[in-house]
């Protein structure tokens, strides 16, 4: 352990240590991050805001902006579409709401107005009540309009709409279609603010780009003023030009508000990292601090919760999607209140909820990208304490990257942000909402995919050309609608996840997700609960689980192959050493074969093999990125599988940190004569592959480094092996990937066939 003396990180050392009982768990770096006041600007009483709002701003502790609030006060009063980039807890929101609320109380009747668009409907009403403490003079009004929102305060809103409207993607894209209230206010509307921008990315970053376009072919010309509020991320400009379709100015801000952070990395060992992480929690818990547990998967999350109180008897709740709204606010008002002292959680509270003060925040892992370990890290600490942010490493490849390489993690760049905004899947939500929501379309409007699209409404009698026109079938149009695309929450279908003893609806999995965690006997975590599934019907899109005993100290995984069923390319280039690569369209089949069976305190050691009489299948649309290597003659066809397996398992784990990829949100397909496909998990795409695609000589470079670094005979889980390879790491060798990643990275090799197009052999997943 590098030298600290910070007595809470020592006192965290000791009792890991013991409750572990082996040297090699314990705390293997320390990083002291001391951040000092953000640049200030002008003075509260220089500015021209009503006295009771300067009284306001006093009352919280606010006597000058900071430089970066004033920068954004003049770029939005002077008409910028504008993004502000800073970090948790910086002063995000006062930099947006003052310049609006400067223009709304210096504006003649009628007023202009806002709207404040939040992730969850959660952030919304709990900003609202932040936003609402400027108002306490009776000057402005605000409401939230989401699904939760009673009837008659809907009634209220639309017969006197407030100053700034608080809502989410969700409701708007709804609201486009079926709310003549939520049509009115965006008629006029004067801003159209997206808080928590970083969060706009991927899957969910395509259904809002496609909803800001709905907005503006709604407003025709006159366009809303659009401001970006974001966590610190690598492309504010880019990416935010991108999902706005305008020209934008970034402020920036700081990266931290002014305090003392300690940066802790921890090392599981060769234990698991989940065990690792509860009993970390059990420590902090002993110690007196109230604490967040981030992991990216909501079966992991459930199963730390469910080691921490079986094993150390501590109580942490978990907080994830798919579980009711009742269950996630009942979880964070007991944090709020400190009857727990801690909670597991998806990134659900990786944003700016009320939870109270948190001393620590413990990853599990790594998370996707640098800017999420900032942003999840900026939750500990606020308020003028200390904060300890604590990583676990484990059996992993990025993670015994970064145990070499410790300054690495905390020195790397933030990755950009990114989306695939021609998915098709989504693309398609949200054309036939366009048309329920203007009548018709005139064809020369529709470019590109949305022509494409358009012509499959056509074929699925949704919609009809006449003339130049589409237009759409009520009938049918609104009947799907309003039974399959209310939701953006994904691009996937949602599979129903029942109770086969009561019947009762428990949760919710998207599919192809599904397919691989609700195979029949697969074991599934709710709430801390433990069931096996029964069955699965992905056509009617339902599965049954029975209850197993809370003791059941086994976890599966599945055993499936995934093949290209059919491709078109969408863009190529020849990497700077000489490999094509291709960014495509893929149509992929997932075929469940069977699954393994895991004592979940060993990690991902070997576990019993089961196979079913018939696979379980899935064919989706994605997109993928295909490249070519060369095969080496002197081998023999089992040889080159075993190398390009094993460099498409290393590509994988490098892209995490260049392209911000979460554990299981791409998969990999390799074939012995040297193809490899790395494709999106989400159907439709997620844009990851093309982030790949274009960043593909740094994730080559971290491939190798992975590959040639390890020590191990030939793979183990710190270079090739993964939790998601679909044949359980078989048909794997790092030395033979590694002499071919040499080659090439030394430039002796040549590769002139076209990926894919002269592929043969079996598949290795």
């Amino acid at each position: 352990m590098k030298v600290v003396r910070e007595p809470i990180i020592l006192s965290v050392d000791d009792y890991l240590r013991d409750l572990i009982k082996s040297k090699e768990v314990g705390i293997i770096h320390v990083y002291k991050e001391e951040t000092g006041e953000p640049e200030p600007g002008p003075f509260i009483d220089e500015l021209d805001l009503p006295d009771p709002l300067k009284e306001t701003l006093r009352r919280r502790g606010i006597s000058r902006l900071y430089k970066f609030q004033w920068e954004a006060f003049k770029s939005i009063l002077d008409g910028f579409n504008t993004i502000i980039t800073a970090g948790t807890g910086t002063g995000k929101t006062e930099a947006f709401l003052l310049p609006i609320l400067h223009t709304i109380y210096n504006s003649r009747p009628p007023k202009p107005s806002a709207l404040l668009l939040y992730p969850t409907k959660a952030l919304a009403r709990d900003q609202l009540q932040r936003i609402n403490d400027y108002f306490g003079f009776g000057v402005f009004s605000s409401a939230v309009y989401d699904g939760d929102t009673p009837r008659k305060v809907r009634q209220r809103i639309s017969s006197s709409p407030p100053d700034i409207l608080v809502s989410n993607p969700d409701m708007i894209h709804v609201g486009l279609v079926l709310s003549p209230t939520i049509k009115r206010f965006l008629r006029s509307v004067k801003y159209i603010v997206f808080d928590e921008l970083h969060v706009y990315e991927g899957v969910f970053g395509a259904h809002v780009k496609c909803i800001v376009e709905r907005i503006k072919k709604f407003r025709r010309r006159d366009l809303p003023l659009f401001i970006g509020s974001s966590a610190t991320i690598g492309n504010p400009k880019e990416y935010a030009e991108t999902l706005f379709g305008v020209d934008v100015k970034v402020v920036e801000g700081p990266v931290r508000r002014r305090g003392i952070a300690y940066h802790v990395m921890v090392s599981a060992g060769r234990l698991s990292r989940w065990s690792v992480t509860a009993a970390l929690a059990a420590v902090l818990s002993k110690l007196g601090l109230r604490f967040l547990v981030f992991t990216d998967s909501q079966q992991m999350a459930e199963l730390i919760a469910r080691i921490a109180w079986r094993s150390y008897g501590v109580e942490v709740m978990v907080h994830r999607a798919g579980l009711p709204v009742d269950e996630r606010k009942l979880v964070e008002t007991k944090l709020r209140m400190g009857e727990i002292s801690g909670v597991v959680a998806t990134p659900t509270l990786e944003l700016g909820i009320d939870i109270g003060y948190l001393d620590a925040v413990i990853m599990a892992s790594p998370p996707p990208s640098y800017a999420k370990y900032l942003q999840r890290a900026g939750r500990a600490g606020r308020r003028g304490r200390k904060g300890y942010v604590f990583m676990v490493l484990a059996d992993d490849p990025i993670d015994a990257y970064y145990e070499r390489n410790p300054r690495r993690f905390y020195e790397q760049e933030l990755p950009p942000l990114y989306m695939e905004p021609d998915n098709e899947e989504v693309v398609k939500i949200h054309l036939l909402a366009l048309l329920l929501q203007q009548g018709r379309i005139r064809r020369n409007e529709l470019k590109g995919i949305w022509l494409r699209i358009a012509n499959d409404l056509v074929a699925e009698k949704l919609a009809a050309w006449i003339g130049p026109y589409l237009y759409p079938n009520y009938r049918l149009a609104r009947k799907l609608f309003l039974r399959e695309y209310m939701s953006i929450r994904g691009s996937g279908p949602q599979v129903g996840i029942y109770d086969a003893d009561t019947g009762d609806l428990i949760a919710y999995r998207e599919l192809p997700q599904a397919v691989l965690d609700l195979h029949p006997e697969a074991v599934y975590l709710v709430n801390r609960r433990v069931y096996r599934s029964v069955s699965i019907d992905v056509e009617k899109k339902i599965a049954y689980v029975k209850r197993l005993p809370d003791d059941t100290p086994f976890y599966t995984r599945p055993l499936y192959s995934v093949d290209v069923v059919d491709y078109y390319v969408l863009s190529s280039r020849i990497s700077s050493r000489g490999i094509p690569l291709s960014y495509a369209w893929v149509q992929l089949q997932i075929s469940v074969e069977g699954y393994i069976i895991r004592n979940y305190w060993e990690g991902e050691k070997i576990g019993i093999k089961k196979w079913f009489d018939k696979p379980i299948t899935y064919t989706y649309a994605t997109k993928a990125l295909l490249l070519k290597y060369p095969e080496i003659n002197d081998w023999d066809y089992m040889s080159n599988a075993e190398a390009f397996h094993a460099i498409e398992h290393a590509l994988i784990s490098a892209a995490r940190p260049v392209c911000g990829a979460a554990l299981g949100e791409m998969g990999g397909i390799s074939y012995p004569s040297g193809d490899i496909v790395i494709y999106d998990g989400a159907p439709g795409g997620s844009g990851l592959s093309r982030l790949l695609f274009e960043r593909f000589e740094k994730a080559e470079e971290i491939a190798y480094e992975i590959l040639s670094k390890c020590d191990c005979e030939d793979g183990c889980p710190r270079c090739i092996y993964s939790p998601y390879c679909g044949n359980n790491n078989q048909v794997l060798s790092r030395r033979k990937a590694e002499y071919v990643l040499r080659n090439i990275l030394a430039g002796k090799a040549i590769v002139k066939a076209k990926p894919i197009v002269e592929k043969y052999g079996k598949p290795i997943v």
